[in-house]
């Protein structure tokens, strides 16, 4: 049965009028907040009940769920204090994701609505599992040339590299973003910090086929035997068919058995390196639209923004949302310092790991096994998706679900 069309605001006085008032608490003032996840149009209206909602309380970061009931209604009791509102859950053919964050509880009027993102399960490219917190070395020092990506294809037809961009985005600190509209939600173009990278080829000449994966390496060395490496360093990426070789002479190693990655634009002609940084970075994989090649792209003063806010001159790459195959929010290991990067339409959760310099990755989890052939989840939640402080296994995929 597909769902009539409610106002939000009948729904709310329907909550209000059916949802019990809230009970006291020694010793806080508890308010009751009025709840309502809100359903994309055209979806059925039995969804909307029995589902669990996520409070977080921003400063103590104590969590409570509170599930829903008729019209997609909850009404929990609150102390004062800000709050994040999140949902993600399933079906057999989408997955539902929504969050929404510094919500204030008042005294009175407190009425949060939650607007969810539906996506299909379908198969496509996805980032398998990121490694980037870098190792440390015999005596101690800082080692992150060990980083690698892994691009999985997660279908049953055969995709190709040729073309596909990767890049983080700014800021990777640990302040909310400023590219945001007057609403406070995030612009709906993403700015890509350092180097964007493309892969080479001519549309057809570097196949991913189904249920297997690419790595693309900072430095596609044996890191654990290679004088250049870390003896503990946890990988070998003297196999990775692709490097992030950014030309400076007699600064980074070229790998004569990798194929090297186009540089589109940098952020930083001084750079080095393609960094990912090992506190964590929101990483996008995308495509241009079909018939705009990178060269005209880069050329177009449009394409391009300055952090607002500020007076920086830095122009940042601005990739539109639209365009992104898949997402990682990687976060911070300190709570406090975590803030989106993403919208919830790439990525609605975010993954991290507990340390840099931990030699650990993150890892899409396992959905299913099928004739010997993985199927990783995406939900487009990386909190649900990934596992964090993950021993790094490029080339490596699981024989059993997680």
């Amino acid at each position: 049965m597909i769902m009539k069309k409610l106002t939000v605001l009948a729904v709310l006085m329907i909550a209000m009028m059916s949802l019990l008032p809230s009970c006291s608490k020694e010793g806080a003032q508890l308010y009751d907040v009025y709840i309502m996840v809100n359903y994309p149009e055209g979806y059925d209206l039995e969804l909307a009940s029995g589902q669990d909602v996520t409070i977080t309380n921003t400063l103590t970061g104590a969590e409570q769920t509170a599930t829903t009931g008729e019209y997609g209604t909850v009404m929990v009791p609150l102390e004062e204090g800000t709050y994040t509102l999140s949902a993600s859950f399933e079906t057999a053919d989408y997955y539902f994701n929504g969050i929404l964050e510094n919500l204030t509880v008042q005294p009175e009027d407190n009425y949060w609505i939650l607007d969810l993102i539906v996506t299909t399960k379908k198969g496509g490219l996805v980032l398998k599992e990121v490694y980037f917190s870098g190792s440390k070395t015999p005596t101690g020092s800082n080692y992150y040339s060990d980083q690698f990506h892994e691009i999985y294809n997660n279908s049953d037809e055969v995709l190709y590299l040729d073309g596909l961009c990767i890049g983080v985005l700014e800021p990777i600190g640990t302040s909310p973003s400023a590219w945001v509209n007057q609403d406070g939600s995030l612009m709906d173009r993403l700015p890509v910090s350092f180097h964007t990278l493309m892969f080479p080829g001519t549309g057809q000449q570097y196949p991913i086929q189904p249920r297997t994966s690419a790595v693309l390496a900072h430095d596609a060395i044996d890191h654990q035997t290679d004088p250049l490496g870390n003896p503990n360093s946890p990988v070998n990426m003297g196999n990775a068919p692709f490097e992030a070789f950014i030309e400076a002479p007699g600064k980074d190693t070229d790998s004569p058995e990798a194929a090297n990655m186009i540089v589109v634009y940098t952020t930083s002609a001084t750079m080095v390196d393609w960094l990912h940084s090992v506190n964590g970075a929101a990483v996008i994989i995308f495509r241009l639209p079909t018939g705009l090649n990178h060269a005209a792209f880069t050329a177009d003063p449009n394409n391009f923004m300055t952090k607002p806010g500020t007076t920086s001159t830095i122009k940042y790459l601005m990739v539109h949302k639209d365009w992104v195959i898949d997402g990682i929010d990687i976060n911070r290991a300190n709570e406090a310092d975590r803030y989106k990067r993403l919208p919830t339409s790439i990525d609605a959760g975010m993954v991290w790991c507990s340390a840099t310099y931990n030699s650990k990755s993150v890892r899409r989890k396992v959905e299913k096994v099928l004739g010997g052939k993985v199927i990783y989840k995406d939900s487009n939640n990386s909190f649900n998706d990934f596992i964090g402080d993950w021993t790094p296994t490029p080339f490596i995929h699981p024989t059993v679900a997680d």
